[in-house]
């Protein structure tokens, strides 16, 4: 049995929804998650939920004491959201002159939030929502303690998990532009099928007022003409087309988006280039991997010349019925430009060695190396790495998937 504080650590890493945290106990009876890459957020609910339930562990399980403390603590819990909600739409209220800025899609939301908050903040002071505060919650919060009355444009990262996640968002920061970066099969355990994907995140179009506008990629033009979208679409190509696009609202030439855009700071953890003292290049690229983010780094990997080339990956999750497919052909790539492969964990273990295993011509047996861990990954590195080697760190899993 899981032990109580490995089990409130779980329920925080699957964001207290009580179906997640026992769907995992189910598919995943003999484990324990134990805190290695980051520890218990100790937050006024985490020690409630805590204290609570230490005292039903004493006449329950510890799994069905958390479940219970977690109910008990729900009704309150709805009233406080409530009210912090109700404040970050009052505040955008008392904000008409404020451009909010939507942006959604399966992957590409953070990149294109850095990059238009790089362009538009020397000319507009621009706010944007930090790191994974992207669900109406981490939006409420970050509304009522970083936007002021300076801030002119407000740009909103907005996650989804399920249907209405969106439109939640969009109802209480009201945006005039609107965003969809790209539509593919990331959280399909979640939402099921790729219709519903693309329903979901078309919410905030549909959200945005009859003078706002919307900007989606190129292959979705066919595919919105049955949606109720009362605005202005334009669509894109590349994200260079989108940012000049976006640049011209806000009276910008296309030379100003693109040099601000070439002086950019690269995103953390997506594709981002480290130089280490002993000759060796890190491509890190560990944010939340995608099929399309997977085949895209590997390109980079391809192209950046080196003695040799190495890729560690657990790979990709949240792929519904269609992970083992997805891991097992970025795998058939991988084995095309790695000259060592370091599978790491037991998530995506069986996938990914199919995949190497039906590649032919590829050195199997001499090239691919399983660990079960990130520290024992690092000791692979250090025994294949040499001067002028080049390492693609692919997709990290946060600790239950290990």
């Amino acid at each position: 049995m899981m032990p109580l504080i490995n089990l409130i650590y779980l329920l925080q890493l699957e964001e207290y929804d009580l179906k997640r945290f026992s769907d995992w106990l189910k598919n995943n009876p003999d484990r324990i998650v134990l805190e290695k890459k980051k520890q218990i957020d100790w937050t006024v609910k985490a020690k409630l939920i805590f204290v609570l339930a230490n005292i039903f562990n004493i006449f329950i399980n510890c799994k069905l004491a958390i479940k219970t403390s977690v109910k008990i603590l729900s009704p309150i819990d709805k009233i406080l959201k409530k009210i912090l909600i109700f404040s970050a739409s009052r505040k955008i209220n008392k904000m008409p002159n404020l451009t909010v800025i939507g942006i959604t899609g399966s992957y590409g939301k953070t990149t294109t939030k850095d990059a238009l908050t790089h362009i538009l903040n020397p000319k507009y002071k621009t706010l944007k929502t930090e790191g994974n505060y992207n669900t109406l919650l981490g939006v409420a919060k970050t509304i009522l303690k970083n936007l002021k009355p300076k801030h002119g444009i407000f740009i909103v990262e907005m996650a989804a998990y399920k249907p209405e996640d969106v439109k939640s968002i969009a109802k209480i920061t009201k945006p005039q532009i609107g965003i969809i970066t790209a539509i593919g099969p990331m959280h399909l355990e979640r939402f099921g099928n790729m219709e519903t994907i693309l329903k979901t995140k078309l919410e905030l179009i549909e959200s945005l007022p009859s003078n706002g506008i919307g900007f989606l990629p190129k292959e979705l033009e066919q595919k919105i003409k049955n949606f109720n979208i009362k605005s202005k679409i334009e669509f894109f190509s590349s994200k260079e087309e989108l940012l000049v696009k976006i640049g011209k609202i806000f009276e910008m030439t296309e030379n100003e988006v693109l040099g601000y855009l070439k002086n950019a700071p690269p995103t953390p953890h997506r594709q981002e280039i480290i130089k280490t003292s002993a000759n060796i290049t890190i491509i890190d690229d560990t944010y939340n991997s995608n099929p399309i983010g997977f085949l895209s780094a590997l390109e980079l990997l391809k192209n950046i010349p080196a003695q040799r080339k190495i890729l560690v990956t657990p790979g990709m999750i949240e792929l519904g019925e269609r992970q083992f497919e997805l891991n097992k052909e970025a795998a058939r790539n991988a084995a095309k430009i790695a000259d060592y492969i370091i599978i790491v964990g037991e998530t995506n273990k069986y996938a990914l060695l199919e995949g190497l295993r039906k590649k032919p011509g590829f050195d199997f047996e001499n090239k691919v190396f399983w660990v079960k861990d990130l520290d024992t990954a690092k000791s692979k590195i250090s025994e294949l790495a040499v001067a002028n080697s080049i390492i693609l760190l692919e997709n990290d899993l946060p600790d239950h998937y290990f």
